[in-house]
């Protein structure tokens, strides 16, 4: 077994410009390791989301390979890509992007019940425990409407590790909380990647959070440069 969650080897991607082509990734190669936490950062424009969108299979790539847990995307069909995004990837959006007539408890519960190998008591064990773990034990009949930016985002980190995912893809999770809310779930990602034995990349442009990653890496003109 690999000791990365992902590599992506050689992924580039271009797109139409007018009558000419704007080259976004430029032969990027990148490997995570378990338990890693890396943020990517760099100019709006850069291609930071394509990248993770790309990394999620839910962007394609002109071309490359993406391999989660030894297994090559490229060699599967894309019609297999949505189970394996469910098995192997997690996602945390910008806005959180919660299911407005869900509870917290029901947003988890939903995630939960993909994973057919367990129980229903383990299911309900598994939504408790991050319910308590991410402090939402509070919200867990609230509606998304009825919590704060910050307690949505929680629940979005809970609903994103759930199954434990390989890999934890997060596109500017801080971007609409304050400098103390948003190092408090940058602190929460980071504690549950090392916890669940799974890794995470993040694109960001909050600087005040880079202390915590294990990694950055500059995404500018096509090229991911590692920082440190």
């Amino acid at each position: 077994m690999s000791e990365y969650a992902m590599e992506l080897k050689n992924i580039s991607k271009s797109y139409k410009d007018g009558s000419g082509t704007n080259l976004i990734l430029d032969d990027i190669s990148l490997k995570i390791r378990k338990k890693e936490f890396v943020a990517v950062v760099g100019p709006s424009g850069s291609g930071k989301s394509t990248l993770l969108g790309i990394s999620g299979m839910l962007l394609s790539k002109d071309k490359g390979d993406i391999i989660i847990d030894d297994i090559n995307m490229s060699n599967k069909k894309q019609k297999e890509w949505t189970r394996i995004r469910r098995e192997h990837v997690g996602f945390i959006f910008q806005n959180h992007q919660l299911l407005p007539y869900l509870t917290a408890e029901e947003q988890l519960k939903l995630m939960a019940n993909m994973d057919s190998s367990k129980t229903k008591l383990d299911k309900d064990k598994v939504v408790n425990e991050f319910l308590k773990e991410l402090g939402i034990d509070d919200c867990r009949k609230k509606y998304p409407k009825q919590m704060s930016g910050g307690q949505k985002q929680r629940v979005a980190i809970a609903r994103a590790f759930m199954n434990q995912p390989d890999i934890i893809l997060a596109d500017e999770p801080t971007a609409s909380l304050d400098g103390a809310r948003g190092r408090q779930i940058a602190e929460m990602i980071k504690e549950q990647v090392k916890k669940k034995n799974t890794a995470a990349i993040m694109v960001t442009h909050d600087e005040r959070i880079l202390d915590l990653v294990d990694s950055i890496y500059r995404l500018e003109n096509g090229k991911l440069i590692k920082k440190n």
